[in-house]
């Protein structure tokens, strides 16, 4: 590796770091940490969403099912992207209940024990997917650091620690604003690149070899990624709350629709580039297909940035999803049940505190399930978060209501449960998906509540 690439790749890491120390200037109260105050743009709330979204999976996890499967990898980024640009539709719904998570807004439509199931498990499937963003660091790591498992992994923890220490979601906001503009520079010009580079019986061979379909192999399975990205993405907090933090709804609306192109964009290329290797390098391990493009096809300069870029999307991506289960679990948690951390210094330490929890756990899991598939996990975490609150989000977005809240509780603790254990047990068995299983007791529950609701609107 030479200097080039390693002054490279430093350099990037330095812009990115003093955009967080200078955000960790403007968190004063614990609001600041949680959603920026309310302040974001239109350009710092796409910054926000790309700097959410676009982690390991979006990119390195892309690339490896694109190089196994073809581009039938795209449906995590195209499912994500329209996702986002849908919140941008909803947005002055969204924003009119003036809460900082989706749980209170849960809890503020359905009673309270709606709410502390929607804290526990959109929890929990946030820190699956923060395991999914360190599994990802792990080949971009591996590409010019020689080291065990548990020492590369380390690395990215740390990483998203210091990140969201600094500036909480000031700091993601500002990071993911500057990481979108890099991202975009290198798709250009690695676009350019491929398109000249390639010729037009690669695609055609593609085509005919079924690597070129959304459905390849089993369209059922395409359907169940491309609605588990899309409900994944209106049930959690990280994607949400650039919405709620944004100045006005109008700077949330313009901010989606422009973090959905650059999603959509982002997936196309990582899926192109693991197409590409498979023609190049069948021999690769398809977890290091994108990475390794970078090493062996572009200039030292470009491989520095590159690499950044991606360590950096990594880092963002578990930092927005562990600031969240952070300000989940201590404003729709913890300050339900106790009085003695009502003190914006002490909510302040309780987020941060979780925070190390969640990251220390998500490590010690990495280390013990560090050669499994990165998008299994993805697919997962999105599963888990949209059956838990999906459909109650929904009517209350489509004002489908009012529904009776007991019942509405049933579907936020039982639908989950119900996705885990299918999982588990039930999908290898009989090939359907969890999310039809668990999307069906929902959508029953939410049947009962609506024909139960007309004279019950208890607090439950």
């Amino acid at each position: 590796m030479s200097a080039t690439f390693y002054s490279a790749f430093v350099l990037v890491l330095l812009v990115t770091v003093t955009a967080g120390i200078a955000a960790k200037r403007r968190v004063k109260r614990a609001s600041d940490f949680a959603n920026a105050g309310g302040t974001l743009s239109s350009g710092m709330v796409a910054g926000a969403l790309v700097g959410g979204f676009v982690g390991g999976t979006s990119i390195v996890g892309t690339g490896e099912l694109a190089f196994r499967h073809g581009l039938s990898a795209l449906w995590f980024t195209l499912g994500g992207g329209v996702a986002v640009m849908a919140l941008g539709l909803f947005a002055e719904r969204l924003r009119r209940i003036r809460v900082e998570t989706l749980p209170a807004l849960i809890g503020h439509e359905y009673g309270e024990r709606a709410r502390l199931g929607a804290s526990l498990f959109l929890s929990l499937g946030m820190f699956i997917q923060v395991v999914a963003q360190i599994l990802a660091a792990l080949p971009i790591l591996a590409g010019f650091w020689q080291g065990n498992q548990p020492l590369l992994a380390l690395l990215p923890s740390l990483l998203i620690l210091a990140y969201i220490m600094l500036g909480g979601f000031m700091g993601a906001s500002l990071v993911g604003t500057i990481k979108t503009v890099l991202l975009i520079g290198v798709l250009f010009l690695t676009g350019g690149w491929l398109f000249t580079e390639m010729a037009s019986a690669a695609y055609l061979r593609w085509w005919e070899e079924g690597r070129l379909s959304l459905f390849a192999g089993d369209p059922a399975a395409g359907w169940a990624q491309g609605a588990a990205m899309f409900i994944g993405i209106f049930s959690t907090q990280a994607y949400i709350q650039p919405i709620f933090a944004s100045r006005s709804a109008q700077a949330a609306r313009r901010g989606a629709f422009m973090a959905g192109a650059v999603i959509i964009l982002i997936g196309l290329c990582s899926a192109w580039i693991g197409l590409y290797m498979h023609d190049i390098h069948p021999d690769l391990p398809p977890r290091s297909a994108l990475p390794q493009f970078f090493l062996l096809h572009a200039p030292p300069w470009f491989a520095g940035i590159a690499y950044a870029v991606m360590l950096i999307s990594v880092v963002m991506t578990g930092a927005a999803l562990a600031l969240s289960i952070g300000t989940i679990l201590n404003q729709d948690v913890i300050q339900r049940f106790t009085t003695h951390l009502v003190r914006e210094s002490a909510k302040l330490a309780v987020s941060r505190a979780l925070i190390l929890l969640v990251i220390a756990l998500a490590y010690a899991l990495v280390c013990l399930e560090a050669d499994s598939l990165i998008l299994h996990w993805a697919f997962l975490a999105m599963t888990l978060r949209g059956v838990t609150i999906f459909l109650p989000l929904m009517c209350y977005l489509l004002r489908l209501g009012p529904l009776d809240h007991r019942w509405v509780a049933w579907s936020v603790w039982i639908s989950p449960m119900v996705a885990l254990l299918w999982t588990w047990w039930g999908q290898s068995a009989t090939g359907i998906d969890p999310i039809y299983v668990s999307g069906l007791w929902s959508a029953a529950t939410l049947l009962m509540a609506k024909r139960k609701s007309p004279s019950l609107r208890s607090s439950g």
